[in-house]
């Protein structure tokens, strides 16, 4: 049904319109929300049809977005098209669309204008990008399918237009194939010709091209592999829907529904109108679904009677993506290149339909992206792997029946892993709860057509002969109007990417099924429809396999002929070039378009339609959250260890299990870091060996289920860093969402030697992260660890966008390699002292960041156990080889979060390592919603208030419309349309500049001109005709000071009211030869400031300020405070700034000077108190100007790192006498604290 799409331009709102009815769209702010809710697009205040916009409702109340874009009103084609790069942008919390559904006969249409020529045959839904709202209209349809005919069409989309809904920029834009805009004489925008002065851009050049903000959207869905229906529910098989064609998008699959984050809240709008309306609506095709896959439908002959051959491929869109971004399984149970596809042969008397499924492997693995080779890594183990494995197949068995698996994997490297697990999978599942329901048939491809070629696939029918019998067929007789037969079962085929290996075989699937039918309606189906059904399965594997690999399928030449020609080989042979060049460099930006389509990017919310009711049900469930939110605390357990490169076959429980706390016993969670789990070799760096990591997976996993039972959920490697992440059984079902990343930092960030491995999950409904890494070494190197530290804490991306900062709580764990800056004969002494918090002093991380360098906004437990770095291999002995490394704490555990307590921190005493292991108790309190209690108190919620205001039409909502959105240094709430309150100004002449003398003030009367000549400015130096002040004050003026001093004596000047109009005085402008007034001198604001910037010299005519290198005394000065007989501190007499320890005949007892220079820090040496503390407080005040966050003074006898650093010389040595009279007060301990 063909529709218009119109604009209004005050309020602005779109509307899509057919003959009868129409739908309208208009974004507006809480503020106006109260009075535009009760009225309908013609203004007049009637109901418009239902209610007034009572449109779809909200998930959350946090489901509000920023909005980040300029909004102003209609000037033309050329108006202000910006394009903001800092990323996706999302709505202001105030900004929601108003939808309404009214006839077409009660809107009046000379307030709106026609916003395109073009016809639009559907609605797809609205979506944010960039800061603006946009209506996906479909513009361009071709019908290619007719599965049932005169009943059913399908429609490939080749045209499709957003049209922005928040402002008019993108009106009356024209596009170019490639999605950049074109001006009225079809320029481009990037064009020479193209005035960008007046149409807001930056152009600086004539290469420079501005996109539409939606040009990678509209690629996506105009690519060919888009398609929808008017007539049916094309996102159901023939089996599932009725006889009778129906449109009921509420019953749509939404598992194949692409479009469904877009046009879900739609979705829910309608859903709240009264059954007629809803019919009205259904009925003019405004809410449109689309499905991606293929659909095509072909003429043939059945003895000579017409029929039509159709084939719908349904790719599935929970986990979608393209090859190498999306593999495996989810924790929801979903695969990657899901597909469902439905073969259909209609004649007059009868309808058949047999549908295959294919998708991925499903277990979770991954493969790399390399340019020759792409490795396969199984990430979860088994019995994590086993809830996944049941969720996926229990909804295909509901729905399809049993299931007959074939597995088309190799047996080579990789595939043959997948395999073995798989099997594994299947036999447990068919052995308890899916028995009898899965069945299995390993089919080796590439060995079965080594030698005969590819006909040799044909051989797999005598392994499915029997399923495919019993299995049957679904067959509708069209006379008689019902259903004959039912399809029973299903066979589910994979390969590795379920393209090319699995196209082939399914098509010899599809032509058995249509064989078994023919049979049994004792009918010949001839060569005309074989040949016709290669042509189509060919079509739907090239089809397929441009959506998930990017190119054509392999082998189509054998689908297409039955037999295998070089031009086909060679063709095969250019496809898997595309594929590698493809996957390596373009998959990343098809991957994200795919991503803000479905909705799946960090942060991305649906665009929020206004429903009062809504509104008030969600402000109540967050009231009432504790009725559906409950919380418990978990117990972590963190250890990380440096193992040099070395194997222990020991027993860790001295580690993984420390007597210190029983709470580790407990722990529900297990998080284990290892680093130098190989040796570091140039050969491990380029290819690292994952035996040794699944060694210690073997190891770990024995001590902890020693222990009680524990599954390995994850683990990951770069070179010799791997993280394990082990759960309780009785918890694995409450961790979802499992996802590793990894980033190196060795030799600028190209080598896997140092680097980090982080997993990050769902612990019921809280976001957890857990990162390991091994930073660079050496003493001297603190940058380098430093700049190791932002890289990975910049570089570590999950999918969908998602880092660091998103996740609930983050734990930090690794070999990061900080030292302690003391000689090491003072370290050993310090160490042997038992002197924790001496050391601690020195200990770099602590100092980096006490000064905010790195791990911001983390925390680390006090530190009670011996340095773990470096020890003699097997023995309690620090380094005792010639380089002598001076012991340290290099192996840490950090965390950050609002919801997590640390309960220990000590070291295990494992020896066969130079480094000693490290481990952390942690409680972290994770909260679940029980969603069958939110939803039925949100339907109570909804009933009740719809009761409550079902007859209010002029329903002002709980919303706060009487004040406008605050101001921000961009906008301000008295300028309408969202434009930007900075405004650039321009001379009036180029050999003028602004005037200093007018007053800041623009509201303040004056007689100065804005603008004066640049040689009056150059020739009185800022100096005006009243020449009373000081020659400082002009001297001021013309320096970096500006404006900055006054005599004490000005007055300043009273500041006015602001007039009604809101404007200033009017702009006056100097000729050249006009000499600038005086400037007024501005007052300092304190009088001990002015004293001592005039006291240089109040006499002086000098024309320049001369200004000393030291800070003046009066800004230094101690400050004395003492304490009073009754113990309150007050400040004493400043006359002089000795210390001293005595009480005075005032009372005054314990009188200190504190230096204005000294801050506490238990890293850092405090001023002393002694007797000297008068000369030190003297030198500190006589200094120069400190910096912003100055260094503390230090011991003579510990020298600085960086002038260690800079004479690159060894620590000096430390006597034991001396060590002594240091620290007079320690003796030797022989136990420490774990």
């Amino acid at each position: 049904m063909s529709m218009r799409i119109y604009f209004r331009e005050q309020p602005r709102t779109l509307l899509l319109a057919t003959e009868a009815h129409a739908l309208s769209f208009q974004c507006v702010t809480d503020n106006a929300i109260a009075a535009a809710v009760g009225s309908n697009v013609n203004g007049n205040g009637g109901s418009g049809g239902n209610g007034g916009g009572n449109g779809g409702g909200i998930d959350s109340a946090s489901d509000k977005r920023e909005y980040g874009g300029d909004r102003g009103d209609y000037s033309g084609r050329k108006e202000s098209i910006r394009r903001n790069n800092n990323g996706p942008q999302f709505l202001q919390s105030s900004t929601r669309v108003l939808v309404d559904f009214m006839p077409r006969s009660e809107i009046d249409f000379d307030v709106f204008r026609p916003l395109s020529s073009i016809s639009c045959f559907g609605c797809l839904g609205l979506i944010a990008v960039e800061g603006d709202l946009f209506l996906a209209i479909i513009t361009g349809a071709t019908q290619v399918a007719e599965p049932v005919t005169h009943r059913e069409t399908v429609y490939r989309i080749h045209g499709l237009e957003f049209y922005c809904v928040s402002r008019s920029t993108w009106d009356f834009i024209v596009l170019d194939p490639s999605g950049n805009p074109l001006d009225s004489a079809g320029l481009g925008i990037g064009s020479d010709n193209y005035d960008f002065a007046n149409s807001g851009g930056t152009q600086s050049g004539s290469n420079a091209i501005i996109e539409h903000p939606c040009v990678s959207l509209r690629k996506l869905l105009t690519d060919g592999s888009f398609y929808y229906s008017n007539d049916f529910d094309l996102t159901s098989r023939m089996q599932s829907r009725s006889s009778e064609p129906t449109f009921d998008i509420d019953g749509f699959d939404e598992a194949f529904m692409w479009n469904g984050f877009m046009i879900s809240e739609l979705v829910k709008y309608r859903s709240h109108l009264q059954p007629e309306e809803k019919l009205e609506l259904d009925h003019s095709r405004f809410l449109t679904s689309v499905i991606r896959g293929f659909a095509e439908t072909v003429k043939t002959k059945i003895e000579s009677k017409p029929a039509t051959l159709t084939i719908i491929s349904r790719q599935g869109c929970r986990r979608a993506g393209t090859r190498y971004n999306a593999r495996g399984i989810d924790d929801e149970g979903n695969v990657a290149n899901f597909v469902e596809t439905e073969t259909i042969i209609n004649t007059k008397d009868c309808c058949f339909s047999y549908t295959q499924i294919r998708g991925s492997v499903p277990i979770f693995w991954e493969q790399d992206v390399q340019l020759l080779s792409a490795k396969v890594t199984i990430t979860r183990a088994f019995e994590a792997t086993q809830p996944a494995f049941m969720a996926h197949f229990d909804p295909i068995i509901n729905k399809y029946g049993p299931v007959h698996i074939v597995n088309l994997l190799s047996s080579k490297p990789g595939e043959y892993e997948l395999t073995q697990r798989y099997h594994q999978h299947i036999k447990h599942a068919a052995e308890r709860e899916l028995a009898d329901q899965l069945r299995e048939t390993k089919f080796d491809f590439h060995v079965e057509t080594a030698k005969a070629g590819y006909a040799a696939a044909n051989r797999i029918i005598r392994f499915i002969q029997d399923d495919a019998d019993e299995f049957g067929f679904f067959l509708y007789d069209s006379q008689n109007r019902e259903a004959v037969f039912e399809q029973t079962g299903v066979f589910r085929t994979n390969c590795l990417d379920c393209l090319d290996r699995t196209n082939l075989v399914q098509q010899i699937i599809s032509k058995l099924a249509i064989e078994i039918f023919a049979q049994q309606k004792d009918i010949l189906p001839g060569n005309e429809l074989w040949l016709r059904h290669s042509v189509l399965w060919a079509d739907n594997g090239d089809q397929l396999s441009k959506i998930y690999a990017g190119t054509g399928a392999l082998k189509t030449s054998f689908t297409r002929s039955g037999k295998m020609s070089l031009a086909g080989a060679i063709a095969d042979a250019t496809k898997s070039v595309s594929r590698m060049y493809i996957n390596n460099f373009v998959d990343k930006g098809r991957q994200n378009t795919i991503d803000v389509l479905l909705g799946r990017l960090e942060g991305q919310q649906k665009v929020l339609l206004h429903d009062p009711i809504n509104d008030y049900v969600t402000a109540e469930l967050a009231k009432r959250k504790e009725e559906f939110t409950s919380s418990r605390e978990i117990s972590v357990f963190v250890g990380t260890f440096n193992l040099n490169g070395f194997l222990f076959d020991g027993d860790l429980s001295q580690w993984l299990f420390p007597d210190a706390s029983s709470d580790i016993e407990t722990a529900d969670l297990v998080i284990v870091g290892f680093q130098e789990i190989v040796e570091l070799t140039a050969g491990q760096i380029l290819s690292a060996d994952p035996a040794k990591r699944q060694f210690w997976e073997h190891q770990v996993s024995r001590c902890l289920n020693a222990h009680g039972e524990y599954v390995l959920l994850r683990s990951g490697q770069l070179v010799g860093t791997a993280l394990l992440m082990y759960v309780k059984a009785s918890e694995v079902r409450q961790v979802r969402n499992i996802n590793g990343a990894m980033k190196k930092t060795g030799l600028g960030g190209m080598a896997g030697n140092k680097g980090g491995v982080a997993f990050s999950c769902d612990y019921a409904s809280t976001k957890l992260c857990f990162i390991t890494s091994h930073l660079a070494a050496g003493l001297s190197n603190v940058e380098d660890r430093n700049h190791d530290y932002r890289t990975i804490a910049n570089g570590i991306r999950f999918p969908r966008g998602k880092t660091l900062k998103d996740h609930d709580t983050v734990i930090w764990l690794g070999d990061f390699n900080y030292r302690i800056d003391l000689p090491n004969d003072e370290v050993r002494k310090l160490i042997e002292y038992s002197a924790v918090d001496e050391l601690y002093k020195y200990d770099q991380l602590n100092r980096q960041m006490l000064n905010g360098q790195v791990f911001p906004f983390f925390s680390e437990a006090r530190i009670t156990f011996k340095p773990t770095y470096k020890f003699d291999n097997g023995t309690d002995t620090y380094d005792t080889s010639d380089k002598a490394r001076i012991p340290a704490w290099t192996d840490r555990i950090l965390m950050r979060g609002n919801n997590i307590r640390q309960v220990n921190y000590g070291s295990g005493p494992l020896k066969f390592s130079d480094h000693r292991p490290v481990y952390a108790g942690f409680k972290v309190t994770v909260y679940t919603v029980n969603d069958q209690i939110k939803e039925r108190l949100s339907q109570e919620l909804y009933a009740k208030r719809r009761g409550y205001v079902g007859q209010l039409l002029e329903f002002d909502g709980e919303l706060p419309g009487n004040l406008p959105a605050p101001s921000t240094d961009k906008h301000k709430w008295w300028l309408e349309g969202g434009r930007s309150a900075k405004v650039t100004v321009s001379a009036p002449r180029p050999n003028m500049v602004v005037n200093p003398n007018r007053p800041s003030n623009p509201f303040t009367p004056t007689t100065q001109p804005d603008f004066i000549g640049k040689n009056e400015y150059q020739a009185n130096g800022l100096v005006g005709s009243d020449r009373a002040g000081t020659s400082v004050a002009a001297a001021a003026a013309a320096s970096s000071l500006g404006n900055a001093l006054r005599t004490s004596t000005t007055t300043p000047p009273t500041i006015p009211k602001k007039p009604n109009n809101l404007s200033g005085t009017r702009l006056h402008a100097l000729n050249d030869e006009t000499i600038p007034p005086a400037l007024p001198p501005r007052r300092l604001t304190t009088a001990s400031s002015t004293a001592s910037l005039l006291s240089s010299s109040p006499s002086s005519s000098s024309s320049s300020l001369s200004f000393s290198s030291r800070r003046p005394n009066v800004d230094t000065q101690l400050q004395t405070f003492g304490r009073s007989s009754s113990g309150e501190i007050i400040p004493l007499n400043q006359s002089n700034s000795t210390t001293s320890m005595t009480t005075t005949s005032a009372g005054i007892r314990n009188q200190q000077s504190f230096a204005r220079l000294d801050f506490p820090s238990t890293s850092l040496s405090k001023v002393s108190r002694t007797q000297n503390a008068a000369a030190t407080n003297r030198d500190i005040s006589s200094t120069t100007t400190p910096p912003p966050f100055p260094p503390r003074p230090q011991s003579s006898s510990v020298p600085s790192v960086t002038n260690r650093v800079a004479n690159s010389k060894p620590l000096p040595s430390t006597s034991t006498h001396e060590l002594d009279e240091k620290y007079p007060t320690l003796t030797p301990s022989t136990k420490w604290n774990k």
